[in-house]
């Protein structure tokens, strides 16, 4: 049973890798087609080998992307599922030390962060912001509200504009930045800085 989430994993980045694949492959097929002429055996040997190989191709890509989706996961103490393709991301994260300011910290911490931009506080409860998950001046939304009494923080992100993603899979990149959010407010691991 544990076997199968890295196996649904590997199956979703490879199918994400594939579908980024789709265009050149077709574009390749045609070209080698109208090099080759367009035959019966030529035709059928596009249809057959073609899929194949782009396949084989794109399994490496997959299993990089698993392997750093693992590592961020990993650093920030995210589970990590099938789903962290998925383009918006809700994580409950809960800081151990609930002290007097935690919440005011957190908040300082985003804020300042070189990653966060057009911060905007909505009272005692709720953040909204923009975050930099890469090196560019792309970026997700996100939001993060605050329950004190449990010591929840909801962090919600979720990628509108169809960036790169990990491993360049189109995918990922709202968990990237959930990974990223955790670590940048120390509250990864379940356990905030007191």
């Amino acid at each position: 049973m544990k076997l199968m989430k890295p196996v649904k994993l590997l199956m979703a980045c490879w199918r994400a890798a594939a579908a980024r694949c789709v265009s050149p492959a077709l574009t390749m097929s045609f070209i080698d087609l109208g090099n080759d002429g367009f035959t019966w055996e030529s035709v059928s040997q596009k249809v057959v080998f073609s899929p194949l190989v782009w396949g084989i191709l794109t399994l490496p890509v997959a299993a990089l992307g698993v392997w750093s989706l693992r590592r961020r996961a990993g650093a920030a103490g995210i589970a990590l599922s099938a789903s962290a393709l998925d383009d918006r991301q809700t994580h409950v994260l809960r800081p151990v030390l609930v002290s007097d300011g935690w919440q005011d910290r957190v908040r300082e911490e985003l804020a300042t962060s070189e990653r966060a931009f057009l911060v905007a506080e909505k009272g005692d409860e709720e953040i909204h912001f923009r975050w930099r998950p890469g090196r560019g001046k792309q970026s997700v939304w996100g939001s993060m509200s605050f329950d004190a009494p449990s010591g929840d923080v909801v962090l919600d992100v979720r990628d509108e504009e169809g960036l790169l993603g990990v491993s360049g899979l189109g995918k990922g990149v709202s968990f990237v930045a959930v990974c990223q959010i955790a670590r940048a407010t120390g509250l990864e691991s379940g356990t905030a800085r007191g």
